[in-house]
């Protein structure tokens, strides 16, 4: 499949932060620029490298992931893997769907219209039969409330990623997987890897993690982002992250079920916020701690 755009690409050594064993593992995203989207010479670069690719040009597919902008960003925290299985169950056991002060009003109304009391497949075993597992079968109201439910209990601000955020811990230096330009079937688990369900998070670390040592960024499990699915430029502060009403929200990062082009660290794919399935979960974002700012 030919090499890359840029070989050999430093990885960032980025400290991680000490959290409460209910509290998932976070990674230390500095404060500040990154490329956000793709340019029209890495579209050139797909094409030439991914057959898939020359349709999605065709039919206007990479539009949805231009222009590429570049962000300023302050310092955060996102979790080094999606949501556990363990740590989902957690919120479960705690009573998390009977807490109306956890979820948004439009979540709550479909909450209890759904007479919800966990997620999709929670009684599967090749979806939540290890600990280990990324959470799957999640809405985007569940995701939001799991978060707020976190918050509640450690103290900490944690919420859903912007999909800025997500970008950028998946990323890096504007590559177009979390390791490089080149796909790689042994770093990721994708529809090329023929497993056709979900890992244990982490499993293809430390290879297949982004520069600031995120894990499972590419495959394993789509993932919701706080942004509701508005065209780009992106602008931050446009009211695209606002957690209120029932509209689309962007996914990000692809999973077992996707084609190479949906594992791509830029790829925009969006959801219903009532929508599950069993490829989808989340991951938190959460204030950098005084202690380790920059």
């Amino acid at each position: 499949m030919g090499g890359s755009l840029e070989e050999g690409k430093p990885v960032m050594s980025l400290p991680r932060i000490h959290t409460a064993p209910l509290e998932p593992e976070m990674v230390r995203i500095p404060a500040g620029a990154f490329q956000m989207g793709i340019t029209d010479r890495q579209i050139d670069w797909l094409v030439g490298y991914i057959p898939e690719a020359i349709e999605w040009q065709t039919k206007g597919r990479f539009s949805r992931e231009q222009p590429p902008v570049t962000l300023t960003l302050p310092a955060y925290a996102i979790g080094k893997y999606p949501v556990t299985v363990k740590e989902y169950g957690a919120f479960v056991a705690a009573g998390g769907y009977r807490e109306r002060r956890h979820w948004t009003a439009a979540g709550w109304a479909w909450c209890t219209r759904q007479n919800r009391t966990q997620p999709d497949h929670w009684d599967d075993e090749l979806c939540t039969g290890a600990d280990r597992l990324p959470v799957v079968g999640v809405s985007w109201y569940e995701a939001h409330a799991y978060c707020q439910w976190l918050s509640a209990m450690t103290g900490r601000v944690y919420r859903l990623p912007s999909e800025a955020e997500w970008e950028k811990a998946a990323r890096g230096d504007g590559q177009l997987f979390p390791w490089g330009d080149t796909f790689d079937v042994t770093r990721c688990n994708s529809r090329a890897s023929a497993i056709q369900h979900t890992l244990p998070v982490g499993h293809y670390s430390p290879t297949g993690d982004s520069p600031c040592g995120c894990a499972d960024m590419a495959g394993n499990v789509s993932e919701w982002t706080a942004s509701r699915f508005l065209p780009y430029p992106y602008k931050p502060h446009n009211g695209r992250n606002d957690p209120s009403g029932e509209v689309e929200r962007v996914t990000r990062g692809g999973s077992w079920h996707s084609p190479v082009l949906r594992v791509r660290t830029t790829s925009r794919s969006m959801n219903d916020p009532f929508f599950t399935d069993r490829d989808l979960g989340f991951r938190c974002v959460s204030d950098v701690p005084d202690s380790i700012q920059a």
